[in-house]
């Protein structure tokens, strides 16, 4: 054992012998010669400070290689795949499939989310704008990741200990959450989760346009009531379609994306009020909005035309349609092999049921039942009494 370990020294003083005599070499270079000297001499007339910057100097040597370690597990993918630039190219989000009558009136949707994309054209400038205002102020100018958010909110956070400083995440890196919902590391999970969504976002950033971002931003954003886009929010609580929004009304929309609940127009209208105009302030602030206009538009009361969910008409004929369906799909496929799903792929399905048909049929059965029930109770009344009788023996 000790000749074995007397080898193994051997063996290592010869591999460092050649780095000893490059290390001997480099020091008698002169530039790195006179370096040397001038540091020794400081170090002797400020022991205090050359102790300080040798610290700091490992310090930061030690902090930029353990960077560049978590950089490239990262992308090695040891805490979870990375999407590819070819995945992010052919994004895939959920839509619902959605039955139409023969009348053209939807009767009901198929979905695990109930979400319906809006194109780029159904979203407004005013809706675009009020967003980036909102958001993301220097979304036009950075490439997925704003440096100067994010060493405001470390400077606010951190040091001064403020709650209101943000997040300091794009609109980017919130799609990116989006798209990928986050993962639990233990204590870990926020920089490592962080970290994904900079990097997916700087990938979509490559990728996409800026305004195919905010389209794609403002369809995978949740708004409660189990409805997610803005397509189905601006129908839920305007009654229209994003296109047709006023000013004001995309900003209480976009309002709610700090938290949909808190600020949901219906349940809290002082709050949706007051965020509304948070939001008005805001494109004024970066120059979407004229000052004079904004103040006009702060004085409106808060009007929302709220519209309940009008699924469940022909609750059994959408089922029927439900089996049908699912029983066409299985001998089709999309473009790249892939099996239709009617949950998510967003398909449009056209019967030929008449909505105002079926809701005379409906409205009569509803009357009717009463009276049958009536009728019904009358009749079996005396055979209750019987069974109850023969029980009881």
């Amino acid at each position: 054992m000790k000749q074995r370990l007397t080898e193994v020294v051997a063996r290592l003083r010869e591999f460092l012998a050649p780095l000893r005599k490059a290390r001997a070499r480099l020091l008698a270079w002169p530039p790195l010669q006179f370096l040397r000297e001038q540091w020794m001499a400081f170090a002797e007339r400020r022991p205090r400070l050359a102790a300080f910057a040798k610290w700091s100097s490992l310090l930061g040597f030690l902090l930029l290689l353990f960077l560049l370690v978590f950089y490239s597990l990262l992308l090695s993918g040891r805490f979870g795949p990375l999407p590819s630039y070819a995945e992010l190219r052919h994004l895939h989000t959920e839509q619902a499939s959605e039955v139409y009558s023969a009348d053209g009136q939807l009767l009901g949707r198929f979905y695990r989310k109930q979400r319906v994309n809006a194109s780029l054209e159904e979203i407004p400038k005013t809706l675009r704008n009020a967003l980036i205002a909102t958001e993301d102020a220097r979304f036009l100018e950075h490439r997925g990741i704003d440096y100067k958010a994010m060493l405001r909110v470390l400077f606010k956070t951190l040091l001064l200990q403020k709650k209101e400083a943000g997040g300091g995440s794009t609109l980017s890196q919130q799609l990116a959450k989006n798209l990928y919902p986050r993962r639990s590391f233990r204590f870990l999970s926020l920089p490592i989760n962080k970290s994904r969504e900079m990097i997916i976002a700087h990938r979509l950033e490559s990728i996409y346009s800026k305004e195919e971002l905010l389209r794609m931003y403002l369809n995978t954003v949740p708004f409660g009531e189990n409805i997610y886009g803005i397509k189905l929010a601006s129908q839920r609580f305007f009654g229209k379609e994003p296109a047709d929004l006023k000013t004001e009304e995309a900003a209480v929309l976009i309002g709610m994306l700090k938290a949909n609940t808190t600020y949901n127009p219906v349940l809290y209208p002082e709050r949706a009020l007051e965020r509304r105009n948070v939001v008005l302030a805001q494109m004024s602030k970066y120059g979407y909005l004229e000052d004079r206009v904004r103040d006009s538009l702060m004085r409106l009361p808060l009007e929302i035309s709220y519209t309940e969910d009008r699924i469940g008409l022909a609750g059994h004929f959408r089922e029927e349609v439900r089996r049908q369906a699912e029983g066409i799909l299985e001998s089709i496929y999309t473009t790249d092999g892939r099996s239709y799903d009617l949950k998510t792929d967003g398909l449009r399905i056209y019967t030929t049921l008449d909505s105002r048909l079926q809701a005379y049929a409906e409205q009569a059965v509803r009357k009717q039942l009463p009276i049958l029930q009536k009728r019904f109770d009358r009749q079996w009344k005396p055979s209750k009494q019987l069974l109850a009788s023969a029980i009881r023996r």
